[in-house]
Protein backbone atom coordinates (compact mmCIF):
# COMPACT_ATOMS: atom_id res chain seq x y z
CA UNK A 1 0.00 0.00 0.00
CA UNK A 2 2.82 2.40 0.80
CA UNK A 3 4.47 1.88 -2.59
CA UNK A 4 1.22 2.56 -4.49
CA UNK A 5 0.72 5.75 -2.44
CA UNK A 6 4.23 6.89 -3.33
CA UNK A 7 3.64 6.13 -7.02
CA UNK A 8 0.34 8.04 -7.04
CA UNK A 9 2.01 10.98 -5.31
CA UNK A 10 4.78 11.00 -7.92
CA UNK A 11 2.25 10.95 -10.78
CA UNK A 12 0.28 13.80 -9.19
CA UNK A 13 3.45 15.89 -8.79
CA UNK A 14 4.44 15.23 -12.41
CA UNK A 15 0.95 16.18 -13.63
CA UNK A 16 1.04 19.42 -11.62
CA UNK A 17 4.50 20.29 -12.96
CA UNK A 18 3.46 19.62 -16.57
CA UNK A 19 0.22 21.60 -16.27
CA UNK A 20 2.17 24.54 -14.84
CA UNK A 21 4.49 24.49 -17.86
CA UNK A 22 1.73 24.42 -20.47
CA UNK A 23 -0.73 26.74 -18.81
CA UNK A 24 -1.89 29.39 -21.29
CA UNK A 25 -2.89 31.90 -18.63
CA UNK A 26 0.60 32.60 -17.39
CA UNK A 27 1.22 36.01 -15.89
CA UNK A 28 4.10 38.07 -17.23
CA UNK A 29 7.23 38.13 -15.08
CA UNK A 30 7.06 40.68 -12.26
CA UNK A 31 9.86 42.64 -13.94
CA UNK A 32 7.56 43.40 -16.90
CA UNK A 33 4.92 44.77 -14.56
CA UNK A 34 7.24 47.09 -12.63
CA UNK A 35 6.80 50.77 -13.56
CA UNK A 36 9.81 52.55 -15.04
CA UNK A 37 10.51 56.11 -13.83
CA UNK A 38 12.56 58.98 -15.20
CA UNK A 39 12.80 62.29 -13.30
CA UNK A 40 15.32 64.20 -15.42
CA UNK A 41 15.03 68.00 -15.62
CA UNK A 42 12.37 68.18 -12.90
CA UNK A 43 9.71 66.28 -14.85
CA UNK A 44 8.78 62.88 -13.49
CA UNK A 45 7.49 60.37 -16.06
CA UNK A 46 6.26 56.99 -14.85
CA UNK A 47 5.62 54.35 -17.53
CA UNK A 48 3.95 51.00 -16.94
CA UNK A 49 3.75 48.29 -19.60
CA UNK A 50 0.19 46.99 -20.07
CA UNK A 51 0.57 43.31 -21.11
CA UNK A 52 -3.16 42.58 -20.81
CA UNK A 53 -3.97 44.72 -23.86
CA UNK A 54 -4.04 42.07 -26.59
CA UNK A 55 -4.38 44.17 -29.76
CA UNK A 56 -1.43 46.53 -29.13
CA UNK A 57 1.80 47.00 -27.24
CA UNK A 58 0.62 49.62 -24.77
CA UNK A 59 1.87 51.70 -21.87
CA UNK A 60 0.29 53.74 -19.10
CA UNK A 61 1.97 57.16 -18.93
CA UNK A 62 1.84 59.41 -15.84
CA UNK A 63 3.61 62.76 -15.62
CA UNK A 64 4.23 65.14 -12.74
CA UNK A 65 5.65 68.46 -13.90
CA UNK A 66 5.89 72.01 -12.62
CA UNK A 67 7.20 73.37 -15.92
CA UNK A 68 5.78 73.43 -19.43
CA UNK A 69 6.90 70.63 -21.74
CA UNK A 70 5.93 68.96 -25.04
CA UNK A 71 3.12 66.62 -23.98
CA UNK A 72 2.34 65.29 -27.48
CA UNK A 73 3.32 61.69 -26.69
CA UNK A 74 2.02 60.40 -30.02
CA UNK A 75 4.53 62.51 -31.96
CA UNK A 76 7.50 62.47 -29.56
CA UNK A 77 7.63 58.71 -28.75
CA UNK A 78 8.65 55.49 -30.45
CA UNK A 79 9.06 51.83 -29.52
CA UNK A 80 12.26 49.91 -30.28
CA UNK A 81 12.35 46.10 -30.23
CA UNK A 82 15.35 43.91 -29.37
CA UNK A 83 16.47 43.79 -33.02
CA UNK A 84 16.55 47.61 -33.25
CA UNK A 85 13.38 47.97 -35.35
CA UNK A 86 11.32 51.03 -34.40
CA UNK A 87 7.55 51.49 -34.30
CA UNK A 88 5.50 54.69 -34.28
CA UNK A 89 2.54 55.08 -31.90
CA UNK A 90 -0.96 54.29 -33.09
CA UNK A 91 -2.60 56.55 -30.50
CA UNK A 92 -2.36 58.39 -27.21
CA UNK A 93 -5.59 58.51 -25.24
CA UNK A 94 -5.53 60.69 -22.16
CA UNK A 95 -4.80 64.07 -20.70
CA UNK A 96 -1.81 66.32 -21.32
CA UNK A 97 -0.39 69.09 -19.18
CA UNK A 98 1.39 69.22 -15.84
CA UNK A 99 -0.28 66.04 -14.60
CA UNK A 100 -0.64 64.11 -17.85
CA UNK A 101 -2.06 60.62 -17.70
CA UNK A 102 -3.03 58.28 -20.49
CA UNK A 103 -2.42 55.20 -22.59
CA UNK A 104 0.14 55.15 -25.40
CA UNK A 105 -0.48 52.37 -27.95
CA UNK A 106 1.84 50.86 -30.56
CA UNK A 107 1.36 48.04 -33.05
CA UNK A 108 1.56 44.67 -31.29
CA UNK A 109 5.14 43.36 -31.28
CA UNK A 110 6.36 39.86 -30.42
CA UNK A 111 9.72 40.86 -28.91
CA UNK A 112 10.16 40.01 -25.23
CA UNK A 113 12.61 42.89 -24.76
CA UNK A 114 11.86 46.42 -25.92
CA UNK A 115 12.38 50.11 -25.14
CA UNK A 116 9.95 52.99 -25.08
CA UNK A 117 11.72 56.21 -26.07
CA UNK A 118 10.16 59.61 -25.32
CA UNK A 119 12.02 62.48 -26.99
CA UNK A 120 12.51 66.17 -26.24
CA UNK A 121 10.77 66.59 -22.91
CA UNK A 122 12.16 69.55 -20.94
CA UNK A 123 15.39 69.68 -22.91
CA UNK A 124 16.09 65.96 -22.33
CA UNK A 125 16.84 64.56 -25.78
CA UNK A 126 15.70 61.00 -25.00
CA UNK A 127 14.18 59.26 -22.00
CA UNK A 128 14.53 55.50 -22.47
CA UNK A 129 12.32 53.07 -20.54
CA UNK A 130 13.53 49.45 -20.92
CA UNK A 131 11.76 46.10 -20.56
Amino acid sequence: MKISGVIITIFVLIAVAISGCVSGGEKPPADLLEPRVNSDAGIKITVTYLPDISDATAFDIKVTAHNDYNDDFKSNSFLRDSSGKTYQPISYEGEGGHHASGTLRFPKIESKRFELVIKNIAEVEERVFKW
